[in-house]
């Protein structure tokens, strides 16, 4: 039987089943699209747990102010777009990628960033990795692995890759929803709670032309998961998905996962939502 996360008494939190990876001889892996002929577009296989999130919200200013991405790995900033319809893909990577790294650069101190893609996700949500999903995905995992993460730079950058490359670098993505959250909420695991030798596993992303590499992420009880209940337009959750600095202390990945809000209405529309992945430096 799971074993619940309990949160702390007077702190607002819902039960819910998250879908944590079950560890395998083999290397999990998944296409990014579809697979050779023959072959399983993925190897995951999933277990569900009980856990407890806790609703933001429900914390005073001061102590929800700590959670910081380089503390907890998330953070929420308010911020309005001017962009509201999202269905302008030429809109979306001018104006709305330059809105981005603008707040980016405020939030952090960073001196440059790159915007290497985006994701809009309207579709209902699932719990299966795969090419067609575009709908929240409610299984825990961080999008790049610090290998991933360095190989990023080189991928997108290659001219400039080894000079940036000896600063320091962050991938950041920028959690936006497009109307108010009602149902599946982004959740998020502090970093603190986690173990980063034993609660992530490397997964192979495997694209057609390259393979990349995410982190699937196993069950363990003293993860401590948040979220932003109602979350608005004008609410945007910063994960950090890679760090290259490693300092004692300091948040170097993101686990996070959408989730079944079991207090949702009946019929509850489905949640939609951008996220922007940026590479982030703090040197020219």
């Amino acid at each position: 039987m799971s074993v619940a996360v309990q949160s702390a008494p007077g702190l607002a939190s819902v039960q819910t089943d998250f879908n944590f990876i079950i560890p395998t001889e083999e290397k999990p892996y998944f296409y990014s699209s579809a697979p050779p002929e023959g072959k399983p577009p993925t190897n995951i296989a999933s277990e569900s747990h009980k856990v407890n999130v806790t609703d933001l919200r429900s914390l005073p200013d001061e102590e929800r102010a700590k959670f910081t991405i380089d503390t907890a790995g998330f953070q929420i900033v308010k911020h309005e777009s001017a962009e509201k319809e999202f269905v302008d893909e030429e809109a979306i990577t001018t104006k709305y990628y330059k809105e981005i790294e603008e707040l980016i650069k405020r939030e952090t101190g960073a001196k440059r960033i790159f915007i290497f893609d985006h994701t809009i996700r309207r579709a209902p949500h699932t719990a299966a990795p795969g090419p067609a999903v575009r709908g929240p995905v409610q299984r825990a995992h961080v999008d790049q692995t610090p290998k991933a993460g360095a190989a990023r730079v080189f991928y997108h950058l290659p001219e400039e890759a080894e000079r940036l490359s000896k600063g320091r670098v962050q991938i950041i993505n920028v959690w936006r929803p497009l109307k108010p959250v009602v149902d599946a909420p982004l959740a998020y695991a502090d970093y603190s709670s986690i173990d980063p030798e034993k609660d992530v596993i490397a997964t192979d992303l495997i694209y057609p032309h390259r393979t990349g590499e995410t982190y699937s992420v196993k069950y363990n009880p003293a993860q401590r998961w948040y979220y932003l209940r109602d979350q608005t337009p004008g609410e945007v959750v910063f994960l950090k998905c890679y760090e290259s600095e490693v300092v004692p202390g300091r948040a170097l990945l993101t686990p996070h996962s959408a989730f079944v809000d079991p207090t949702a209405p009946a019929g509850a529309p489905n949640r939609e939502s951008i996220e922007i992945r940026a590479l982030v430096f703090y040197q020219e």
